[in-house]
C-alpha cells in the first residue's frame, strides 16, 4: 500500500518485483465493510492512479496488463528484468477478495450491505452469482 519503498528497491538495483491489482478501489477494505459489517462501502474509492508510469518515474520497469490474455507474455517480460519491476494487472473492482468457503453471518451482512444501500448492489450480485455458477459449471 506504500509505494516509497519503490525508491529504495531501485536506489539499490534490488530484482524486487511487484504486482499490483488494480480496481481503483480499496477493495479489501470495501468488501470487509460489505460482508463482516453489513454495510454500504464507504470512502474507498480511488482516483485512477498509472502505477506502470510512477515505476518508470522511480526507474523501475513498468507494466500495465488489462487483457488476461497477455498476463504470461507480461509477467515472463518483467521477470525477465535484472532489477526492480512493477505490473498493473487491472481487475474487476466487483470481484470479491473473500475465502472460498464464507460464513452464514457473512451472508447475511452482504445482503444487509445491499439492502442499506449498496451504490454498485446490482453489479456486485451479478459478479456473485457469475461466480457461483462457473462454481457449479
Amino acid at each position: 500500500m506504500l509505494m516509497g519503498e519503490l525508491a529504495t528497491v531501485v536506489k539499490y538495483n534490488l530484482p524486487v518485483k511487484v504486482i499490483i491489482l488494480k480496481n481503483n478501489v480499496l477493495g479489501m477494505i470495501k468488501w470487509e465493510q460489505i460482508a463482516f459489517e453489513g454495510n454500504p462501502q464507504y470512502g474507498v474509492q480511488l482516483q485512477p492512479i498509472d502505477f506502470a508510469a510512477f515505476a518508470r518515474a522511480c526507474g523501475a520497469a513498468g507494466y500495465t496488463v488489462h487483457d488476461p490474455a497477455q498476463v504470461h507474455d507480461v509477467l515472463r517480460e518483467a521477470f525477465a528484468q535484472p532489477g526492480p519491476a512493477v505490473v498493473e494487472a487491472v481487475v474487476d473492482p466487483n470481484e470479491p477478495p473473500l475465502p472460498g468457503k464464507i460464513t452464514t453471518q457473512q451472508v447475511w451482512h452482504f445482503i444487509e450491505s445491499m439492502a442499506r444501500g449498496q451504490k454498485d448492489r446490482w453489479d456486485l450480485i451479478k459478479t456473485v452469482i457469475e461466480n457461483k455458477i462457473r462454481e457449479v459449471v
